[in-house]
């Protein structure tokens, strides 16, 4: 597996989810990491087999060479690349060295990045019709759900409240991402303002770091909400801070499936989720709601809807649904479904 990544959130996650499933099955699992980024102090860390190349371009013919000779030292059967950078490069490596090569695509990217992919898959249905649209064959793309790998040892509510600092019979909210302006904070921020001022003892916790950190807690300060808003940076287990909470913000403007918001149902929390890329694939009636993107007032009406309704009702069906759709069983079974077709092809 090839990355390019600076950081472990949605897309190294998944990935990593997917390796441990991968090992766990019995096969093995190398990773090639790009020389320079914090990713590799993680696969260090968690035991992970990996050899970082030097990449200094978009397109690295150079490293691409050296890449295609460790392929084939190792006897690599399948290089299967995620983003956009260890897309172009690793699997333009495994032309060379003539092994089968994968590209997850986990955004709204353009079907340039993965041109030399034997094979690409979607993280979302959303992803594989708007790579269609592109004019990627459809037979060229596959679509399949990251996994939730949720936690066997998962705390209890009292626990986690007691870990973040939160009253145990307060109403509490909360978003995971990154703080920057894409992911649309700002709008998160204003519908709380509006949903304390129906819910009094309530709580917002933002989870995540980011550039525009700064900025939301000024915003913060200035609307007067004072330690109501907790920012808790970022978290390697982001079950923990989950278990405190009893509802899902998320107001990104641009998401191809939200693998945060599939944790936030796995741990049983209603989600109300803007109406954007692949969200409303993850989002139900019966889990959650759905809300215009940029509309504070219509993500605080539905929050204060189903924090006053039958919330157990919606906890049940988020706890169902994770269940049945988002699996890390179902993404190990479609991604080597793909591997398999693609090795019977050689």
């Amino acid at each position: 597996m090839t990355s390019a990544t600076n950081n472990v959130y949605g897309a190294v996650h998944s990935m990593l989810t997917l390796a441990k499933a991968q090992r766990e099955a019995g096969h093995e699992v190398q990773f090639v990491p790009f020389e320079g980024k914090p990713f590799i102090e993680d696969l260090n860390r968690l035991g992970w087999k990996n050899r970082p190349f030097r990449v200094r371009a978009k397109l690295d013919p150079f490293a691409c060479l050296r890449m295609a000779r460790y392929f084939r030292q190792e006897k690599i059967d399948v290089v299967h690349a995620h983003l956009s950078t260890s897309s172009i490069n690793g699997c333009f490596a495994a032309k060379l060295a003539r092994i089968p090569s994968v590209a997850t695509v986990h955004g709204m990217s353009g079907k340039l990045s993965f041109v030399f992919a034997d094979h690409l898959i979607g993280v979302s249905e959303g992803v594989r019709q708007h790579l269609i649209q592109q004019g990627v064959r459809a037979d060229r793309i596959t679509a399949v759900y990251n996994g939730v790998d949720l936690p066997k040892d998962l705390p209890s509510k009292e626990e986690a409240r007691a870990t973040f600092d939160v009253p145990l019979d307060a109403t509490v909210f909360g978003t995971v991402a990154r703080l920057t302006p894409q992911k649309g904070i700002e709008t998160s921020i204003r519908a709380f303002d509006l949903i304390q001022k129906s819910i009094p003892n309530s709580v917002y916790l933002l989870v995540g770091d980011g550039d525009s950190a700064n900025e939301y807690q000024a915003l913060t300060e200035s609307l007067g909400l004072g330690d109501r808003v907790r920012f808790l940076g970022y978290h390697s287990n982001v079950f923990e801070p989950l278990s405190a909470m009893d509802m899902f913000l998320f107001p990104s403007l641009k998401e191809a499936m939200g693998i945060s918001v599939a944790e936030a149902l796995a741990v049983g929390l209603p989600v109300v989720s803007t109406n954007v890329g692949g969200l409303p694939e993850v989002i139900t009636s019966e889990v959650g709601a759905l809300v215009p993107p940029n509309d504070a007032e219509a993500m605080a009406r539905e929050a204060i809807r189903i924090a006053t309704g039958d919330r157990e009702a919606y906890s049940r069906n988020a706890r169902q649904r994770a269940k049945a759709t988002f699996s890390v069983e179902s993404m190990y079974r479609n991604t080597n479904d793909v591997y398999r077709r693609l090795l019977r092809l050689q």
